[in-house]
Formats: C-alpha cells, structure tokens, sequence
C-alpha cells in the first residue's frame, strides 16, 4: 500500500489560509483570465491585475507577487466555537526524500503543472534560509548533472528557474531512480517569504513541463515506466483543516467512501446538431493542453438539473477555487438570500449565516454534489463570507479546484487516460 498522507505547514494550521484575492488572482494567472462579467481578476501583458468592479472593466491595480495572505478563522455569531469549516484547505505539502542517503523535502502536489523543482543550495546565500529543507546535490551519491534549464512562472506572479540533476526520489515507499530533478537558482520575491514548502511535484501530463532543451519525464510517468506502480494510477483525497488527506500511487482505497467509483469513457461522443460537431458525452480526459480535462455537461441547483452541452473542467489540485461560467455563478448567488458582488475585493460574498443550496456538476454523467462545509471560502467583512465558487470568466471551461475536489475521491489513471470519482458524504 502506497498511502501518502498529506500534512499542512506550521503557517497554515490553526485556521490560517491565503487571502481571496491571492486564490483568485493565482488561478486567474494561470490559466490566463482575460475577461468576463463577474471576474474579478484578470491577466494582463502577463501581469494578474484586479478589474475596478463589476460594470467597470478598466483594471485598478497589479496583484503583488504573494502567494500566501493570512487571515483569521471566521467565527458565527450564534456558536462559541471557531466554525472548523472554514478552515483553509487550500495548501497542502508531502514529505518527498530525494538523493542517497536523502534529505526530505515538503512538496506541493499539483495536477495542473508537470515540473518536480526544488529549494536547492544552487540558491545565492542559500545556507542563511530560514524555514527551508534545501536539496544539495553533491550529498548525494546518487545525483547526476543533467542536460538543461528549466523556468516556470506561477499563477500568482512567483517565477523559479535553474539547471536539472538526476537522481532517486522516493514518494511514501516508492523509489524512482534517476528522476529529472529540476534545482531552483533563482526563485521570486515571493517564494523566498514562503515558508509554507520547499518545492512542487507535478502531476500533470508531460508536455508542460518547463524543462528546455527537452521536457523531461514526470515522477508518475517514471513510475509507470519503472512499472513501481500497478494500477497505473494516483489518487487524491483532500480534507478540511489540519487533518488534510492523503495521495496514493499505484493503489486505489475503496474504504475511502461507499459510493461506486465512476470512471471515464475514452471514446464516447455523440452529434449534436445545434453544435454541428461530435461533442463528448462521457469523461474521456483531454490531455492536450497537459491537464485533466474532462466532459462536465450538466450542473444542478437545488435538485433542478441543468444542460451544458460540450462544456470541459480541469481538475486542478493547485487551484483553491471551483470557477465556473457567470450565468451559473448569477444562478448560484441570486439562490443565497442578502450575496452580492463585492466590486472592491472582486467576487460574490453572501451573508454568514445564510443557507447555502444543494450544488452538484457533472464529470461525465454522473453529479457529484459540492459539500456546503465546502462553499465558504472565508471572511468577506461585516458578516459575509466569500463564497468558494466564482467566474472561470472568458475560459471556455470550468476549474475544479480544492472546493470541488474535497467532496470526491479521484483517480488519476495516466495509463490509461481515464479519471474516477466518487462522491464523499463526510
């Protein structure tokens, strides 16, 4: 069994979490959100700047480079005790140990990006790092030099670039031997204030990795290579609060939940006239654009089901938010009693202690109901709260990030380019 449990930094336990604005600009960086009626972030000349408001598009002012905002643990005013489901679930890390006879690094797991990049003494000045486990490569004996550099720049304007070495990474009980392992010599302001991990693990497909001449293998891809796992598969379950899940590779945990586990067709379609084009019905994932992208062509509020035809989501464990089209996001907030749109923080938020609706989307043919212990992003100011789901803006698809993937079990199957999910009541 190959359970990999996740674990949240010291800085983000006890009810810390990223501000809002860092959540949304992070993903509005990302996938490069340019426009969109309720979007309160966009991406501009390669800069995240926040839009004035909702009917004023003009953009105000840059997003600083920070990837981490703390801000207090919500309180209702008719409990004495700190609402638990408002704790941050938005940043999770591993324990990863590279090299012989190794050092552990805390990693961020991420399926929207495909680069394994650490903290490393490659850094300037990187023996006077605080809060830091760093990688040195001439400690191992087991490390190589390898050809290439590697640049990547992150959803909120953090940037890292260096060289590549090889060398054995071991992921819970799991040794891949000469993994690309890509060392950071220069890292953004921003990274250099984290404290929070000391590197990512990607978990994308291939193509997108940043590594040049050559992208190099993934740490999955090696595994099925190496044939170290079998099924060919990861999984992921998130949690709430410090006690923040697990990752597996290689072994899927049906004691997880008691609901099926539906997976993905690869090749169903059917023609659509309206669309004049053959358009997917089933959850085959796209893996063009080096994401797990899947059919997600229905959507319910409050039991009353809704078609659409052809849309897409990316499940994407480095985005926080669950970002989906306005006139869903319009739909969802007109059903909550006293939200609005905030045009000085750029999204909906809605009363504390109002009742959120049943929400459920489609992956495939199958809903999958959003938990409401999930909806509350956190505090919005003068008894309002953020809610978790916002604009995808002028994306043609959805995000599924951490709001939508704590209420399911996923498997990634990268050999066999299918996903499953099944529903979580807990």
């Amino acid at each position: 069994m190959t359970l990999h449990q996740l674990v949240r930094p010291e800085k983000y336990q006890g009810g810390k979490r990223p501000s809002f604005a860092a959540a949304y600009a992070r993903a509005a960086r990302r996938y490069g959100i340019q426009a969109g009626r309720n979007v309160g972030f966009v991406k501009r000349n390669n800069v995240v700047v926040k839009v004035k408001g909702r009917d004023d598009k003009n953009t105000e002012h840059e997003v600083p480079a920070e990837s981490i905002q703390n801000v207090s643990m919500l309180m209702h005013s008719d409990v004495r005790e700190p609402c638990a489901h408002l704790v941050a679930s938005l940043e999770y890390v591993v324990p990863v140990k590279i090299g012989t006879p190794g050092v552990t690094l805390h990693l961020d797991f991420d399926t929207g990006s495909s680069d394994l990049w650490v903290w490393s003494t490659e850094l300037a000045r990187a023996s006077t790092l605080k809060g830091h486990t760093v990688y040195n490569p001439s400690k191992s004996h087991t490390a190589k030099k390898a050809p290439g550099t590697w640049s990547i720049s992150y959803e909120d304007g953090s940037s890292a670039s260096g060289n590549v070495y090889t060398d054995n990474v071991t992921v819970a009980d799991i040794t891949i031997k000469n993994q690309a392992v890509e060392l950071a010599e220069k890292l953004s302001a921003s990274f250099l204030q984290d404290n929070g991990k000391d590197g990512l693990l990607g978990l994308a497909w291939p193509q997108i990795n940043t590594v040049q001449p050559e992208p190099v293998a993934t740490p999955v891809e090696n595994m099925i290579k190496q044939k170290l796992i079998n099924p060919p598969v990861f999984t992921v379950k998130l949690d709430r609060g410090d006690d923040a899940g697990f990752y597996s590779f290689g072994y899927i945990d049906t004691s997880v939940t008691h609901h099926p586990i539906k997976y993905t067709s690869v090749d169903k379609c059917v023609f659509i006239e309206s669309f004049g084009a053959y358009i997917l019905t089933e959850p085959r994932v796209d893996s063009s654009q080096g994401f797990w992208q899947v059919a997600s062509t229905s959507w319910t509020l409050n039991g009353q089901i809704r078609a659409r035809y052809g849309n897409t989501a990316v499940l994407d464990t480095g985005t926080t938010l669950l970002l989906v089209d306005d006139e869903i996001v319009d739909a969802i907030y007109d059903s909550i009693d006293g939200a609005v749109y905030d045009d000085q923080q750029g999204g909906y938020k809605y009363p504390s202690n109002a009742t959120i609706p049943d929400i459920c989307f489609a992956v495939g043919d199958t809903l999958y109901k959003v938990n409401p212990k999930d909806f509350a992003f956190g505090d919005a100011g003068n008894g309002f709260t953020f809610g978790g789901i916002q604009s995808r803006g002028d994306l043609g698809f959805d995000i599924f990030g951490d709001i939508f993937l704590k209420s399911v079990y996923v498997v990634f199957n990268q050999g066999n380019s299918t996903v499953g999910l099944a529903q979580r009541d807990e």
